[in-house]
C-alpha cells in the first residue's frame, strides 16, 4: 500500500491533537471511521504508529512517518502552488527580440518593471533587426518580437504598442536649423545621411515612405553603420538625416534636432508573436506590455498623434 496524501494528512492531525476525538473533528469524520483508517495504515506499514492507551502518542517509527509525512505534504503544496503559478505565466521563460532604436523608449523601462514583478519568468533579450526579428519568430526561436516592421506569416500577429516622433538632425548653421518644427516636404532638396537599411531596415523603409508620401525620394549620399558614423557625416555637412526622437541618445555639438510636423510623421512599435505557440509566460508578457505602454507618463516614446 502506498500512503497518499489524504493518509499523511490523518496522521499529521492526529499527532497534532493526540485525541482521537478532537482529530476527528478537525478532519471532519466521525472518531470511528478515524479509528479504522488509521488501524488500515498501521496493518499497511507493518508497525504500529500511535500508542493508544493510556493516553495517545507517538512509537518512534509513527514519529519518523508523520515527519516524513509532513515534508511530503509540504512538497506537495509548493508543488501545487508552483503549478498555479506555472498556469498563470509567472513561472516560466521567454525569448524577447528587440530592434537597436526600440531600446532608446521607454519600453525597456517597462521590460525592468515586469521583471521585479515576475522575478521567476526568466526573459532573455536578444538584438535582432526587423527581419531577423520574423524569421526567429516563424523558427520557433523567440517568443516575442518589439520591432519597427511587421512581416507575414500564417499564424504570425501583431498589434502597435507605441509610437515615436520622427526629427531632423541637422547642422547647427542650416537654414532650417533654427525652425521649431519642419514639413517634410521642405526636405525634397536636401541630401540625407541614412543607416544601411541592412542594419535598421524597418526604419530605413519608414523614412523612404515618409518622404515619398511627401512628394520626393531621398537623395541619399551616405549610408553608415554606427550612430555617431551617421552623427559625424551629419556634422561635417553632408546632408541631414531623418531619425527618431530618442531621449537619451548621444548627439554631437554643432548638430540641432527639429522634430517633424504633421499626421504621417510618428514610427509605430510593433508587438508581434506567434498565436500557434502557446506560452502562458509569453502571453503574461504581453498583457503586461499592453497596459504598461498605455499608462500616462510610460509611452514608448510617443506622441498621442496617430500616424496614417
Amino acid at each position: 500500500m502506498n500512503l497518499g496524501t489524504r493518509d499523511f494528512h490523518l496522521l499529521t492531525v492526529l499527532a497534532n491533537e493526540l485525541h482521537f476525538g478532537r482529530a476527528a473533528d478537525t478532519l471532519g469524520m466521525r472518531q470511528p471511521q478515524l479509528s479504522t483508517r488509521l488501524a488500515q495504515i498501521e496493518r499497511a506499514v507493518g508497525v504500529e504508529l500511535f500508542v493508544r492507551r493510556p493516553k495517545v502518542s507517538l512509537t518512534p517509527a509513527g514519529r519518523m512517518i508523520v515527519d516524513a509525512g509532513r515534508r511530503a505534504l509540504n512538497d506537495f503544496e509548493t508543488a501545487v502552488e508552483q503549478a498555479r503559478l506555472v498556469e498563470r505565466g509567472q513561472i516560466g521563460a521567454i525569448v524577447t527580440a528587440i530592434g537597436s532604436s526600440v531600446m532608446l523608449t521607454n519600453i525597456p523601462q517597462s521590460i525592468q518593471r515586469f521583471r521585479k514583478e515576475y522575478p521567476d519568468v526568466g526573459l532573455t533579450l536578444r538584438d535582432m533587426h526587423s527581419r531577423q526579428q520574423w524569421e526567429a519568430l516563424g523558427a520557433g526561436q523567440i517568443d516575442v518580437a518589439i520591432t519597427r516592421e511587421i512581416g507575414v506569416g500564417k499564424s504570425l500577429r501583431s498589434e502597435i504598442i507605441g509610437r515615436q516622433r520622427f526629427v531632423v538632425l541637422m547642422p547647427s548653421n542650416h537654414p532650417l536649423a533654427k525652425r521649431k518644427k519642419i514639413a517634410p516636404e521642405e526636405l525634397k532638396d536636401e541630401s540625407f545621411v541614412l543607416f544601411q537599411p541592412v542594419i535598421a531596415p524597418g526604419l530605413h523603409h519608414q523614412i523612404n515612405a515618409l518622404c515619398i508620401r511627401a512628394g520626393f525620394s531621398p537623395k541619399i549620399v551616405q549610408e553608415a553603420e554606427e550612430w555617431y558614423t551617421v552623427l559625424g557625416f551629419v556634422r561635417a555637412g553632408f546632408g541631414i538625416t531623418i531619425t527618431l526622437d530618442m531621449p537619451g541618445a548621444p548627439v554631437l555639438a554643432d548638430v540641432t534636432s527639429c522634430p517633424l510636423e504633421g499626421m504621417d510623421t510618428h514610427s509605430p512599435i510593433f508587438l508581434c508573436w506567434d498565436e500557434d505557440r502557446h506560452s502562458a509566460s509569453r502571453d503574461l508578457f504581453l498583457d503586461w506590455l499592453r497596459k504598461d505602454c498605455e499608462t500616462p507618463g510610460k509611452k514608448s516614446g510617443a506622441s498621442k498623434q496617430s500616424p496614417a
